[in-house]
């Protein structure tokens, strides 16, 4: 083989080793919950809520609620309380997100302070 074509199997080898590297790879290979809690979660207990749509390692929905002491409880999508605090919950980000921006835009007034100037003034002498 000449010299020259040593960098160009080098160069063919790392550009087939990065696109090795970035190839997606499933991120669970089953469902996240095996079961679903009955119980009721109040608006104020919880930290974030996640739900993840159907997809080829998990055929159903989850939603996973996290609260704020770290539990993590998986909710029943179909049921009617579970999708009412969906619906709060989205309320309070869009809530959330409109404080954010409003703050964003409010211009900041600045005082500027302007120091007199100080005369010293000089003895008369006479």
């Amino acid at each position: 083989m000449k010299k020259s074509g040593i960098p160009l199997l080098l160069g063919f080898i790392f550009l087939v080793v990065i696109g090795i590297q970035g190839a997606p790879i499933m991120r669970n290979v089953r469902c996240s919950c095996i079961s679903t809690s009955q119980r009721t979660i109040h608006l104020k207990s919880l930290k974030y809520l996640k739900q993840f749509a159907p997809s080829p390692a998990c055929e159903k929905t989850e939603i996973i609620a996290i609260m704020r002491n770290g539990d993590q409880t998986c909710l029943n999508p179909d049921s009617a309380d579970v999708k009412e605090l969906m619906n709060q919950w989205e309320k309070q980000i869009s809530q959330k997100k409109k404080q954010k921006k409003g703050r964003k835009h409010q211009k900041s007034k600045k005082v500027l302070k302007v120091k007199k100037p100080q005369h010293h003034r000089q003895k008369k002498t006479t």
